[in-house]
């Protein structure tokens, strides 16, 4: 564990971290808009008999209007984590935290 604490003090080491998150962040926002952006697949019907389907006959769609907004689930993921960080914090520093001679009073 003292490679790792060693390793997080350094602060050239978490510029490449920082780095590296906000690169990851970039890529995921981008494969996001690639994918809502992508027609959907057809689908395939191993029945030789079945007449062909019509376009748009069987189009899938999202259950929610917000879930067509392309990158949704990653701006919601980072709201929903930042609340709870903040919403931790706040437990702990207001609640689970006591003054130092709490046990002594």
């Amino acid at each position: 564990m003292w490679f790792l604490e060693r390793w997080l003090e350094n602060k050239k080491t978490v510029k490449k971290l920082v780095y590296v998150l906000y690169a990851s962040l970039i890529i995921s926002c981008l494969l996001g808009f690639a994918i809502h952006l992508t027609p959907p697949a057809e689908h395939v019907t191993h029945d030789e008999h079945a007449a062909p389907a019509e376009h748009g006959e069987h189009e899938e769609h999202a259950p929610f209007v917000f879930e067509q907004i392309p990158i949704f689930s990653a701006i919601f993921g980072f709201i929903v984590c930042a609340l709870l960080g903040l919403g931790s914090k706040a437990y702990g520093h207001n609640i689970v935290m006591k003054e130092e001679d709490y046990y002594d009073r």
